[in-house]
């Protein structure tokens, strides 16, 4: 019996890397369920950090999928993948493509914008499944018009499932404490993102490096920053701080579950941190991040800071005051907070084997 064959095209720019971690993450759950009856393979831009280190059989292109509509079509034509997964990416020349090989068709996206490209008239019949990777809290609802197309055409209906975590283990949370020497609630974690965002010519990255050398000077916290791996700089040498150039989705997910605050952009981290129930300051730092930083805001378990170091140290100092903190920590048994790793790693399961999802 032939292996089941998996296609993965996320959305591959030098700027974002969210939605490629999400369908690495993906992918290598599903290797270790498939074992060895599974071929999975990643089309990406070749001039993104990660591309070369992609640990799957990967098609390099020389810009996004978006712009190499008929080679991904050709690629598509030859693989005859059983499931292709489009990570906020597909044109629907691609979806054609894939269905026609007889592929599920499976489109995540993550913000009102993304989600309205799986609800376009030339996806009629395209889409399986549409997953969005937000919490009922943090999107618009449909507008109007999107709701009557629902209603009026064979398109797939989005169903918000909420941010994509993989929980780290007892197991994985005690090694990685292990390894940087450090004790569950002694400590914060700092990341800007990728590392390549930059705001009134400041690059993020070393904006809240420096925001984290005024808290633990302040707090006597150790802190962890985390630059990215689009970071362009060189990672700072620290004796006040640990500073990483990237870490491994479950080994970030594993210390900022342990620590007592962290420090964020608007991205798909802020999300994260509310599943793992830290308490969090953040900036907005690209046009994308304002409005789901606002709706996480309104959970009452993030604390809106300015771009910059004062501010962000003073956002992050009133967090952990004793009483405040423990109103955070109170909230969090409030907040309805669904995950999305099961759904859609069963989801996706089940259309490889066969049964309805």
């Amino acid at each position: 019996m032939s292996n089941k064959r998996l296609l993965f095209i996320p959305v591959s720019s030098p700027q974002g890397i969210g939605e490629y971690m999400r369908s690495l993450l993906l992918a290598q759950s599903l290797q270790i369920e498939f074992a060895n009856s599974i071929d999975i393979h990643f089309i990406l831009n070749k001039h993104t950090a990660y591309a070369k280190d992609c640990p799957f059989e990967t098609t390099l292109l020389e810009h996004s999928a978006t712009k190499e509509l008929d080679y991904v079509c050709e690629f598509i034509e030859q693989f005859k993948p059983d499931v292709v997964v489009f990570d906020c990416a597909g044109r629907a020349g691609h979806m054609k493509a894939a269905k026609k090989v007889g592929a599920k068709v499976v489109f995540i996206s993550q913000h009102a914008k993304k989600r309205a490209k799986g609800l376009k008239l030339n996806r009629v019949n395209l889409i399986d499944v549409h997953w969005v990777v937000q919490p009922d809290y943090c999107i618009e609802p449909l507008t109007w018009a999107e709701s009557t197309k629902l209603a009026m055409f064979s398109l797939a209906y989005p169903n918000n499932v909420g941010p994509f975590v993989a929980f780290a283990s007892s197991e994985q949370k005690r090694d990685v404490l292990n390894r940087y020497h450090l004790e569950p609630n002694s400590y914060f974690i700092v990341n800007a993102g990728s590392g390549g965002h930059s705001v009134n010519n400041l690059n993020c990255a070393d904006v809240y490096f420096n925001a984290a050398l005024k808290i633990t000077k302040r707090t006597g916290l150790t802190g962890v920053v985390v630059f990215g791996p689009n970071y362009p700089g060189v990672i700072p040498n620290s004796n006040e701080l640990i500073c990483l150039s990237s870490l491994q989705n479950t080994d970030f997910l594993a210390l900022m579950s342990q620590a007592k605050v962290a420090l964020l952009s608007g991205g798909d981290t802020l999300l994260q941190a509310i599943a793992v129930q830290t308490p969090v300051a953040a900036c907005a730092i690209s046009k994308d991040q304002a409005a789901r930083l606002a709706h996480c805001v309104g959970t009452g378990v993030v604390l809106k800071a300015n771009f910059d170091t004062d501010d962000i140290s003073a956002k992050v100092e009133h967090i952990i005051e004793t009483s405040f903190y423990n109103g955070l920590v109170n909230k969090y048994a409030q907040l309805e907070n669904i995950h999305s790793y099961d759904v859609i790693t069963e989801g996706v399961k089940n259309m490889l084997i066969g049964e309805h999802s």
